[in-house]
């Protein structure tokens, strides 16, 4: 599963003060991007060895799963076939949350624009070199998601022709909560687990200090090293950022993001350069953050009022600088020293 959104990076600080059980990490490459999981256990060696084998499975699972980049997974079988027999529980999950946020959202968040992803280059496609605003027209009639029919009860799943349903942005904050729920059933009470930068954090160190996680200060190229603006102290959350200057290409010299506004077919033009979103679950912080990249600041701050468990920061260009903005519940996680 490719890395879709990663951009304004999300850098992990752990402060490992007095700890009484012994800290375990895990951390490898996984969904086109890297993943790093921190606990702490006083359990013995196989029950390590176990939490190391739960967790490559679950990688494993969801990449068979949800990849467009995994010929073999349900999501590529789907889109090569136009129908989909016995799915899992996870595809149905993942299809039904990202149906609900369509709704939520009035089509913002659309896991049906597949057919533009690819056009625009951000999936195995090159992409286009220039643009044709016809074409992105017609491409459009291939994006309606309640085209795209499913029988619960035959576990079957169909669309028409020429549509690709595409969960990256769903999909890694949905990984980091299977990691989550299984870590519950262990009896794991602290841990942090960042895939791709998004990141659940449970519990706390042993010093009971919440978990710490710095947002990026904007990058001046996608290859700038990476630089922490402010932190946050998270605990029993989830934190996305999604955001448009590590992840682009060029078309004609101008700059053609992956974020792309299924209203209109186009990648969004947009001065927000990134944002945060702080949620009960990943999965939902993962796809609000591509949602509120599209909606903008004061949509996004007007919408979140109906939705109290959720927090966002703006990170916004202002000439050759960029400003600050955020939700009033955000400045209680904000670290102040």
């Amino acid at each position: 599963m490719n890395n879709k959104k990663f951009i304004l990076f999300l850098i992990l600080i752990f402060t490992l003060l007095g700890c009484t059980n012994k800290k375990y990490l895990f951390n490898g490459e996984t969904q086109g991007s890297t993943y790093s999981i921190i606990f702490y256990s006083d359990k013995d060696k196989q029950f390590i060895n176990n939490v190391s084998k739960i967790i490559d499975s679950i990688l494993f699972h969801i990449d068979m799963v949800a990849s467009v980049f995994n010929d073999s997974s349900e999501i590529s079988i789907f889109n090569i076939n136009d129908t989909l027999i016995d799915f899992s529980d996870d595809f149905l999950f993942l299809y039904n949350k990202s149906k609900e946020i369509y709704y939520n959202t009035d089509g913002i968040f659309n896991p049906a624009i597949g057919p533009l992803i690819k056009y625009y280059g951000f999936l195995k496609d090159k992409g286009t070199d220039k643009i044709d605003t016809q074409y992105v027209k017609q491409l459009l009639c291939f994006t309606n998601l309640d085209s795209i029919k499913i029988n619960v009860e035959q576990r079957k799943i169909t669309k028409p022709k020429g549509y690709y349903l595409d969960f990256n942005a769903i999909a890694t904050g949905y990984t980091v909560d299977k990691i989550a729920q299984n870590f519950d059933k262990l009896g794991i009470e602290n841990y942090l687990i960042e895939i791709g930068g998004e990141v659940y954090a449970k519990g706390s160190h042993k010093n009971k200090k919440p978990w710490k996680v710095g947002i990026e200060k904007p990058p001046v190229s996608m290859y700038s090293p990476q630089n922490v603006l402010l932190k946050v102290a998270i605990k029993d959350k989830a934190i996305v950022t999604s955001g448009i200057t590590r992840k682009y290409h060029s078309d004609n010299n101008k700059k053609i993001n992956h974020i792309i506004d299924p209203q209109t077919g186009f990648p969004i033009p947009s001065n927000i350069l990134s944002v945060s979103v702080i949620a009960p679950n990943c999965t939902d912080a993962d796809a609000y953050a591509t949602a509120f990249m599209i909606m903008g600041v004061d949509n996004t701050l007007n919408f979140i009022k109906n939705m109290p468990p959720y927090e966002v920061f703006f990170i916004i260009v202002n000439k050759d600088s960029f400003d600050i903005k955020y939700s009033d519940g955000f400045a209680n996680y904000i670290i102040s020293h």
